[in-house]
């Protein structure tokens, strides 16, 4: 849902992006969640796409969100890790794995204990991202996976786009974007420099199923907007509501990138949060 090559820098009234991440992930825990819940292709889902990706356990799984991605990937060892109390309250709710509160540059755990590290619809808002990625490194073993699920613009068909270009008509927007969609246009170059060496780049688009009102709006209020005047949400909603028995299409990319280096790492066990190793 967003173009790689604008980027919006403003972040919102009441200190920037990270403080709107905040207040909107209080407000709206799951939310993302709930919209890929409803996106599929040709009966496989976004999530299933990331786990299909997934290499050895166990698995971190950054900026875990509600825990989408706990339930498949209970038997690897799934820890989740994020900065949203609200959201884990979620995960913790259903019994799924452990979970931690923390941010994605400061991973409670310590060198290379994970054979995987899996981020979905978050590594293009984590700030600073070189941080994140280097905590990503560090936690996974040498030969580990890093799969990470990303907004894309493509592929999408002629009703996406007429769908799209109405919506940021009424939002008064010319395009969505987020913090890190310019980094992430060189994706090679960019974990190339934290020894990840970057080894797929697909995209794919999943089509969500506007079934009633409330997705459609559903849909909306999932997009990240910290400069969007109510008003125009409110509009965008209203124009949502008529989706109602169409398609809107999610064109979504997934990475996959090997951890480079010597050595065997931590052998593969059960992992807790709470501790790190110093640098």
């Amino acid at each position: 849902m967003v173009d790689p090559s604008q980027r919006r820098g403003t972040g919102g009234p009441g200190g920037g992006w990270a403080a709107y991440l905040r207040r909107f992930h209080e407000a709206n825990p799951g939310i993302t969640e709930d919209v890929l819940a409803h996106a599929t292709d040709q009966g496989a889902t976004p999530y299933g796409w990331v786990v299909d990706a997934v290499g050895a356990g166990p698995v971190l799984d950054l900026a875990c969100g509600s825990g989408p991605l706990a339930p498949a990937l209970a038997g690897r060892g799934w820890v989740g890790v994020d900065s949203s109390a609200s959201e884990l309250a979620n995960v913790r709710q259903h019994g799924t794995g452990r979970v931690a509160l923390a941010d994605a540059v400061s991973v409670p755990l310590p060198d290379g204990v994970v054979g995987t590290v899996v981020c979905s619809m978050a590594l293009m808002l984590v700030d600073p991202v070189d941080a994140a990625l280097a905590e990503v490194a560090r936690v996974l073993r040498p030969g580990g996976t890093f799969v990470a699920l990303l907004p894309s613009t493509r592929p999408r068909t002629a009703s996406d786009t007429a769908h799209y270009a109405r919506l940021l008509a009424v939002l008064r927007r010319r395009h969505l974007a987020y913090p890190n969609d310019d980094r992430l246009v060189d994706a090679t170059g960019l974990m190339g420099a934290h020894s990840l060496r970057l080894v797929e780049d697909e995209r794919r688009r999943f089509a969500c199923r506007i079934t009633s009102p409330a997705v459609g709006v559903m849909c909306v209020r999932s997009l990240y907007l910290p400069d969007v005047d109510p008003g125009r949400l409110a509009a965008g909603e209203h124009l949502a509501r008529g989706w109602v028995g169409k398609e809107l299409g999610l064109p979504l990319r997934r990475l996959v990138a090997v951890r480079e280096g010597a050595g065997e790492g931590t052998q593969a066990g059960e992992v807790s949060p709470g501790s790190r190793s110093r640098p």
